[in-house]
């Protein structure tokens, strides 16, 4: 792997370099103006929560320590070379973060300009993040599986000058899409393509990021760090439903900084994470964590939980972040050809409510490390691994028991930039710092938070869609008496989702729930790809579905089929 010549150090004294787009674009100058509250801020500081350098700053000094130590280990399944471990070097990362930094800004880039990218877990997709970072613009990861409208949804609302995409990726021509957009979309600079991007006139990501040594071109003009970078809008994550309802979640390098430090984590550690670093929680995880704590990233581009354990035993993976479905999986991989594991110290269940007591158990019966169910998201990254987090539980009219969730800390958004239908409205932070997460909660005895209903529009877990609006839908259904979607492995995708119905008189098959909902106006990649009948559903004293239960249910199912 090649990487650029000359000193990669940032530095950030100089003249900061003006986005093209400054004066002209509103989107632009309203991301300039969120800053964090006075007061907040101060305090984050002296508490040594927030820093005066970016996360960037970190990733580069780990290089200019030891540029030899591995920073990413990926492995991907479509690599046309054939080899399918690729280990990155601190030098080799920090040498690409410079040359796509360099290849942003030839193509009009500039500071608080959006750039997004919808790629797989691979390397490439952590270097463009940081190259975001380095020149003071926008990172807008995408979901990789997003299909034409979800897509559509995330580019109008963050308005990118360039959109980096695969050529094809889990049965979706993103090339293709990307194209067809293109016309609607007259902020849009740049389509790059990662694979075939003659076929779509687009701008090929390998020839122009990857060969083209962009960082050689001046060797008298070094790029500049934005002054004030740490608390500069770095990151929009992007959450999509129904109904053209969707939001954004503004993040600085600072609360990315304070989502991830965690005294339990050791120095140099190495992580694993199975889910979409388009996810905030997972690009904590994999991404910013181990840059901040010089270790190393295990990336995985297509779920396999054979695949995943021979790297977590090749690479001593100490810290894993997976879905309960998976976790599933992964212990009856385990059972099936065991792997030496002794460097896993911490496994950490992105989805609380599905992580059932059962599960738990075999994690620590099979995997020898307990389970930690994590409570997270978008608007504070990994709850259960920030810093200084505070929650404030409002109990709601209703069932007793269930609790809204306002939040404080320094892993909190700035503001959430808020689309409904028919209106566009920004959501600061209070001047107290306390945001409203929108999520409907339980505590259970031990104290642990028990998500029972995220917030309107939310995407839920890896698979994307918006689980309560499509169950919604389904209960008006004449033959459709209570219904859940849920995750359910697949062997191509990792997870697509499952409606599990109970019947009103005659059931219904899948054929018929697809036609109704798009009769709907559902879009189709947001239909259930499978289901599962049943009596009845597994419920609380509330009368809130069991949703852990549930999936217990289903992969017992699964176990007794031949």
């Amino acid at each position: 792997m090649r990487t650029g010549s000359g000193d990669p150090r940032p530095t950030s004294a100089g003249t900061d370099p003006q986005p093209a787009s400054a004066g002209t674009d509103p989107l632009a100058r309203l991301l300039a103006t969120v800053r964090p509250p006075v007061e907040p801020a101060r305090t984050f500081r002296e508490r040594g929560w927030w820093q005066t350098r970016s996360v960037v700053h970190d990733l580069y000094r780990a290089s200019a320590a030891h540029p030899n130590r591995t920073a990413i280990l990926a492995h991907r399944v479509r690599d046309h070379a054939g080899t399918p471990t690729v280990r990155v070097s601190y030098a080799q990362l920090t040498g690409y973060v410079e040359r796509f930094a360099h290849a942003l800004v030839a193509l009009g880039v500039g500071p608080g300009d959006p750039v997004a990218f919808s790629l797989p877990n691979r390397w490439e997709g952590s270097a463009l993040f940081f190259a975001c970072l380095r020149i003071g613009a926008v990172a807008v990861p995408v979901l990789p599986s997003y299909g034409a409208r979800d897509l559509a949804a995330v580019l109008e609302a963050a308005q990118p000058r360039v959109c980096v995409v695969p050529d094809n990726w889990a049965g979706v021509p993103q090339a293709e899409v990307l194209a067809d957009l293109a016309a609607s979309l007259p902020w849009l600079r740049r389509r790059v393509v990662v694979g075939d991007a003659a076929a779509t006139g687009a701008l090929d990501f390998a020839d122009y990021f990857m060969r083209t040594p962009h960082e050689r071109h001046d060797r008298g003009a070094w790029l500049r760090v934005p002054t004030d970078l740490a608390d500069r809008v770095c990151l929009i994550v992007t959450t999509v439903g129904l109904d053209n309802a969707h939001r954004m979640f503004l993040h600085t390098p600072n609360s990315l900084r304070a989502g991830v430090r965690s005294p339990d984590v050791p120095h140099r550690d190495v992580t694993y994470s199975a889910v979409p670093i388009a996810t905030l929680p997972s690009l904590l995880h994999a991404v910013v964590g181990p840059a901040l704590r010089g270790g190393t990233s295990v990336l995985q581009d297509v779920w396999d939980p054979e695949v995943a354990l021979d790297l977590w035993a090749q690479g001593a993976v100490g810290q894993v972040y997976a879905l309960a479905v998976q976790w599933s999986e992964l212990v009856s991989a385990q059972l099936e050809r065991p792997r030496e594991l002794g460097a896993l110290r911490r496994a950490l269940a992105a989805d609380p409510s599905g992580t059932s007591t059962r599960l738990t158990r075999q994690v620590a019966e099979v995997l020898r490390v307990p389970l930690r169910a994590e409570w997270s998201s978008p608007q504070v990254g990994a709850a259960t691994t920030g810093s200084g987090l505070e929650t404030v539980l409002t109990a709601v009219d209703g069932p007793e028991g269930l609790f809204r969730v306002r939040v404080r800390g320094p892993s909190t958004c700035l503001a959430v930039w808020q689309r409904d239908a028919g209106s566009v409205r920004l959501v600061r932070q209070q001047q107290d710092g306390w945001s409203d997460t929108g999520d409907l909660v339980r505590v259970d005895d031990t104290g642990q938070i028990e998500v029972v209903r995220r917030a309107a529009g939310e995407v839920g877990g890896l698979f994307l869609v918006p689980v309560a609006e499509i169950e919604d839908h389904l209960l008006v259904h004449p033959r459709v008496a209570e219904a859940a979607v849920v995750p359910t492995p697949d062997v191509e995708y990792g997870e697509l989702s499952c409606a599990v119905v109970v019947p009103a008189g005659d059931p219904p098959d899948l054929v018929e729930l697809r036609t109704y909902l798009r009769g709907r106006g559902v879009p189709p990649e947001h239909l259930p790809a499978r289901l599962e009948l049943l009596g009845a559903l597994p419920r609380d004293e509330l009368g809130e579905i069991r949703r852990a239960e549930l999936r217990d249910q289903l992969a017992r199912r699964r176990a007794r089929k031949p």
